[in-house]
């Protein structure tokens, strides 16, 4: 049986993909992407799309700043589509993502960690409307020496999370419109976003802050 979560293990980048006819549904799922509204510790880049994981694919990576301007946080942000389905999917969408994040040495040796690392997204996913099905990863303690001319770096570690789902429209038969994959993409891409600012130990935003359009 083919595995649903083949791409969050790696992804596999290269030369765009050559022309050809986006399908409108796909295009509107894209440019639901690009509406998010972004935090201001928060940069988006384009990124050549994955191969093989499906027809059509559309990629950005996003790096998560501190006070400082030091990078603490990225992650990659995968959209899928393909028009026919797939049956390990059981949908036509797919978000493939990886979001990765710097952590105090005390932090990391939680054994509850992972679980709370987990907790963002479905909780993200669930705060913002973003409807789901076969959703499944995995997260990872790293812990890093340097050794020789590297030597004064201090020890670091970090946690990364890999984690692919499937996007559900309100229609219980499974149809989507132009309209609904754009406003469903927002969502999704903000869940996510969401779980890389938790990662990042960004607090919580509230009323009143404003949050940046996203610059693509």
């Amino acid at each position: 049986m083919a595995d649903p979560h083949r791409g969050h293990r790696g992804f596999r980048t290269a030369e765009p993909q050559p022309e050809a006819t986006v399908p409108p549904l796909f295009d509107r799922a894209v440019a639901g992407i690009a509406m998010a509204r972004l935090r201001p510790e928060l940069e988006v880049e384009p990124l050549p799309p994955p191969r093989r994981l499906a027809s059509f694919s559309h990629a950005v990576s996003v790096a998560v700043a501190d006070a400082d301007g030091d990078e603490v946080a990225s992650g990659r942000f995968v959209a899928l589509y393909e028009p026919d389905g797939l049956d390990e999917w059981r949908g036509v969408f797919r978000c493939v993502t990886l979001a990765q994040a710097d952590l105090e040495s005390e932090i990391a040796e939680d054994p509850l960690l992972p679980d709370v690392v987990w907790s963002w997204l479905t909780e993200a996913l669930d705060q913002q409307g973003a409807r789901h099905s076969v959703l499944g990863g995995t997260v990872s303690r790293c812990a890093s020496t340097s050794f020789g001319e590297l030597a004064e770096r201090p020890a670091s570690t970090s946690v990364e999370l890999r984690a692919s789902w499937t996007p559900l429209p309100a229609d219980p038969r499974g149809e989507w419109t132009a309209e609904e994959a754009q406003a469903a993409f927002t969502a999704h891409f903000r869940a996510w976003l969401d779980l890389l600012a938790a990662a990042a130990g960004l607090p919580p935003l509230v009323a009143g802050v404003t949050v940046l359009p996203t610059a693509r």
